[in-house]
């Protein structure tokens, strides 16, 4: 592929939330670092906030919710000192039931966090009628966010509901925006039955 084609797919990836950073990675044996992982078993109901807070803890790299009440994370320290002082921390959050610890002693894979199979495409749905977009969309930039379209009649179509009702929530009249469905597309016109 030419470097304009790489460039725009990867464009695409980006603005559809499909490529969402950029990081170097850096080797934490190298610089003497201390690799833990932990499991923590939370109060049901707490999980969300248990995570938010272990996320902005500076030491923890990263963090998952899975099945049940648990949050794993994985966190850098300087020093191995400075484990007991760290699960102590971590087991001090609110909603935290209890914590378990393990300090990696060798790391066989780090691959990043998606599996990206050969083939791998994204596939769009028009913001306006629903359907598969084929070929490059159609893109409308509005409110900070772009909206994708597969043909300029849907574009039309969309556009002008859009405004009309965004018009109508600035006057006042209808209140707010009404929420997105899942696909990003506005709820569909009355007059189709929806």
């Amino acid at each position: 592929m030419s470097v304009p084609t790489v460039s725009a797919r990867v464009a695409n990836l980006e603005q559809i939330g499909v490529l969402t950073a950029y990081r170097a990675v850096v080797d934490a044996n190298r610089l003497r670092q201390t690799r833990v992982v932990l499991l923590l078993r939370c109060v049901r109901g707490t999980e969300d906030s248990v995570g938010a807070a272990l996320s902005a803890l500076n030491e923890v790299r990263w963090t998952i919710r899975t099945e049940g009440s648990r949050i794993i994370a994985e966190a850098f320290l300087s020093a191995p000192g400075l484990i007991s002082q760290f699960v102590r921390k971590a087991r001090g959050l609110p909603g935290v039931r209890s914590v378990e610890h393990h300090v990696a002693q060798k790391g066989f894979k780090d691959a990043p966090r998606a599996l990206v199979s050969e083939g791998l495409i994204a596939i769009l749905q028009c913001f306006e009628c629903g359907r598969v977009i084929e070929g490059d969309p159609v893109r409308w930039k509005m409110d900070g966010r772009t909206h994708y379209l597969c043909c300029t009649s849907c574009e039309k179509l969309y556009k002008d509901r859009y405004l009309r009702l965004k018009a109508g929530a600035t006057k006042g009249s209808m209140g707010r925006l009404p929420p997105t469905v899942p696909g990003g597309r506005l709820p569909e016109h009355p007059r189709r039955g929806i």
